[in-house]
């Protein structure tokens, strides 16, 4: 592959990810180990968007790019997205790249999951264009090769994606994604972003705190009665700290600022003794939010974040105050967890991606 026509198809790839990455500080990176024969042409020359670039033997490139990440919310976006990339690299490569717009699903050895769309030149395979995740902001890649089956192991599962620092906020008031919940930073309190990972399974507010952190998730749908709403909690703690529901906490209730009350309860986590984990819900309106947490003070950091928490400015105050309140009986609610009740439980659980790597100030008492 000639230099003008490798820039060509690198431009063409930039093109094709769209311009939301411009609102994307930092960026997050993309590295690997290039297999035997490849080179990393990385920023030779640079393109804007455009994260790896490897050269292969005869004409082979891989690359990864920066995306919008509203392409990747469901297969109807994410099929549309790559066969718009297949007709940027088509016109832009002057190669008549085939595909029958069938989109696999393919999870390699290091934990990228690669939603991919093959194509051919006169029905021989030549390209592979996906949408890459590793649990962080989706990304690009094309692998162009005479055998791009025999080469996806060896790139895509060598591949090693990171997402950049969260951008912490430690005073004002921390809002949620939905404008319904606001807590007041500080003493020990402060925020961070949500990763488009945890902005697409329904996080709304991350807030952190000595050395633990704590997601509130907006929940629709929710059939669970309140009576029943405890006893789910402390299941949900007990399956995230991989205990029995007898090592659970009993659930406590914790009134909030806002008007609803929440309840909550947390469990030591079997592998690790000095971490908690723990899980809550709190009644809104219509609606609810999960609440979990993850940490050496856990259930203070939760604890904390709802004594602190106010109405934002998309909640209507008569609705909010209107919430139904959950019961806690006196014995913290030790009973009989619903079927339906189990199956919310741990399909929360599923949801979250933990980042526990920042070490934090203290939660004030």
């Amino acid at each position: 592959m000639t230099g003008k026509k490798r820039f060509l198809i690198l431009s063409v790839l930039a093109f094709a990810a769209g311009a939301a990455f411009a609102a994307e500080a930092p960026a997050p990176q993309a590295s690997l180990e290039p297999p035997p024969g490849w080179t990393d042409i990385t920023g030779q020359p640079p393109v804007k968007g455009v994260l790896l670039a490897l050269r292969g033997p005869e004409g082979s490139s891989f690359a990864v790019a920066l995306m919008p990440a509203a392409a990747a919310d469901n297969a109807a976006s994410v099929k549309a997205y790559l066969m718009r990339v297949l007709d940027g690299l088509r016109a832009g490569a002057k190669l008549d790249y085939r595909s029958d717009g069938r989109v696999e699903t393919k999870t390699f050895r290091n934990g990228v999951t690669a939603r991919l769309m093959r194509a051919t030149i006169d029905g021989a395979p030549r390209l592979v264009v996906a949408v890459v995740d590793a649990g962080g902001a989706p990304l690009l890649a094309t692998l162009s090769s005479a055998a791009p089956d025999a080469m996806m192991n060896p790139l895509f599962g060598a591949l090693h994606l990171s997402a950049p620092p969260a951008t912490m906020k430690t005073s004002g008031n921390a809002l949620s994604t939905d404008a319904q919940l606001q807590i007041a930073l500080g003493g020990g309190l402060r925020s961070r972003d949500l990763t488009p990972d945890e902005r697409r399974r329904g996080a709304v507010l991350a807030i952190e705190g000595a050395g633990s952190e704590v997601l509130f998730l907006r929940v629709e749908g929710d059939d669970a009665a309140p009576k029943d709403q405890a006893a789910i909690v402390r299941a949900t703690a007990a399956d995230g700290a991989k205990v029995m529901a007898a090592s659970v906490t009993p659930a406590k209730r914790a009134d909030t600022p806002a008007g609803p009350s929440a309840v909550y309860a947390w469990a030591k986590i079997t592998d690790a003794p000095n971490q908690r984990f723990a899980a809550g819900f709190l009644p809104w309106q219509y609606w609810g939010y999960s609440i979990l947490g993850r940490g050496p003070q856990a259930d203070e950091l939760m604890a904390g974040s709802l004594a602190a928490l106010k109405q934002g400015p998309s909640a209507v105050d008569g609705l909010v105050r209107a919430s139904p309140r959950i019961d806690v009986p006196e014995d913290g609610a030790r009973k009989h967890i619903p079927a339906a009740g189990v199956a919310i439980a741990g399909a929360v659980l599923v949801l979250i991606v933990w980042s526990l790597s920042r070490k934090n100030a203290n939660v004030s008492s």
